[in-house]
């Protein structure tokens, strides 16, 4: 089952593996990347740095469609993991029956980049990628950890 669908731009990392698994009890994570689905250096750390109970496998956005589609209907607590908001809008677009629901954590302060919480920026790209998925019936929130207050797209939509 997918129980979560979360963009954060640095996928696995201390605070992945600490909280967010933990809090959301995850026992399989499908990270979502191009780059590093292509990267056999990168592909093998981040198929590493899960503790040993749990999976985690990198995929291409075609890739990982099956994948997902399967997590979808089994019985195992899934984190779908992705770097931007341009790839949850791929997903989107390439997958029906895709869920309609992303958290927005970290994303590191960049060039042009706007503000919506101290620890997450977006640029122009990944702001309009989220307002096309709001379109499609998407519901996209921001918090960096499950014990923050969250903030939803449609209180932070003016500054973009």
């Amino acid at each position: 089952m997918l129980t979560l669908i979360r963009c954060d731009d640095r996928l696995i990392h201390g605070q992945c593996m600490t909280v967010i698994v933990k809090a959301y009890d995850i026992e399989e994570i499908i990270v979502v990347d191009n780059f590093t689905a292509t990267n056999s250096v990168l592909k093998t750390v981040f198929r590493t740095a899960v503790p040993p109970h749990m999976k985690a496998d990198v995929f291409t956005v075609d890739d990982s469609l099956p994948k997902i589609k399967e997590a979808t209907s089994n019985s195992v607590k899934t984190m779908v993991l992705m770097k931007s908001p341009t790839v949850f809008l791929e997903l989107l677009l390439k997958m029906e029956q895709f869920p309609k629901e992303l958290n927005v954590g970290p994303m590191t302060k960049r060039k042009d980049s706007i503000s919506v919480h101290p620890a997450i920026n977006l640029i122009k790209e990944e702001s309009d990628a989220i307002k096309e998925s709001v379109v499609m019936g998407a519901h996209i929130y921001f918090r960096q950890v499950p014990d923050q207050d969250l903030i939803e797209w449609e209180d932070v939509k003016d500054k973009f």
